[in-house]
């Protein structure tokens, strides 16, 4: 008797099994019916703004990132990512500021997007029109110590020239402008042996200085152009 009833029991259980799979597979067949998937060409561009900020100084390899899609991107007047996506990525390297005023480099790698049904899909991207872009793509705030002499002649120039044209100004304010012919001359020879001993000096200090940080910002944004084609499930 008692095994006649736990077979019946058994039974019972295995039909409502049998019953809530067929449900649950109809109801998947139909929501799936419903969802379709529209294909994002690759060269396609798409902006980006990101959620939190990203430096050379202080992210690390493999540190992730979000970003959020700016404007809606349309198939074919079909929406197929909708403005306010996330898009997750991670550093793939990145290297701090060096002396010989070698500046701070980040690779951003960009792993996937989360579409509108929830999905996540690869995301094959690279960065574009962007100054900081290096010839493989990387983002470097790119000084060297080229730059440095370059911002040390500048500064040289101005040590000589800006107190000269202020004494070539007070002269011409003085008996008709003739002392001009003298207080400029004479400022320019006193000024420029300063001028020198800056240059060198600065030249040597900046041998031993580490170059700028590449940093993005939160809320800043990038544009960057598909090198795959994206198939996003769309409704």
């Amino acid at each position: 008797m008692k095994r006649i009833i736990s077979l019946l029991i058994t039974l019972v259980i295995l039909s409502f099994t049998i019953v809530n799979e067929g449900l649950s597979a109809e109801i998947s067949k139909k929501f799936n019916a419903n969802i379709k998937t529209k294909r994002v060409p690759a060269g396609t561009l798409i902006t980006l703004k990101l959620l939190n900020p990203i430096s050379s100084s202080q992210d690390l390899t493999g540190d992730g990132f979000d970003l959020m899609v700016v404007n809606n991107i349309t198939v074919n007047n079909t929406v197929v990512i909708p403005q306010g996506s996330v898009v997750r990525g991670s550093i793939e390297e990145v290297q701090m500021p060096q002396i010989l005023y070698k500046g701070g480099m980040i690779r951003l790698y960009f792993d996937h997007i989360v579409s509108a049904t929830g999905k996540q899909v690869s995301f094959y991207a690279g960065l574009c029109n962007n100054p900081n872009i290096t010839y493989d793509g990387a983002l470097s705030s790119k000084t060297t110590y080229l730059t440095a002499i370059r911002n040390t002649t500048e500064t040289t120039k101005n040590i000589v020239v800006k107190p000269t044209k202020w004494a070539w100004e007070k002269g011409e304010d003085i008996l008709n402008g003739t002392p001009k012919y003298v207080f400029a001359p004479l400022t320019a020879i006193v000024s420029a042996p300063v001028a020198g001993i800056y240059f060198v000096g600065d030249a040597i200090v900046d041998i031993f200085k580490k170059g700028e940080d590449i940093t993005l910002n939160q809320g800043d944004t990038i544009q960057v152009q598909l090198l795959k084609p994206l198939d996003m499930p769309v409704y």
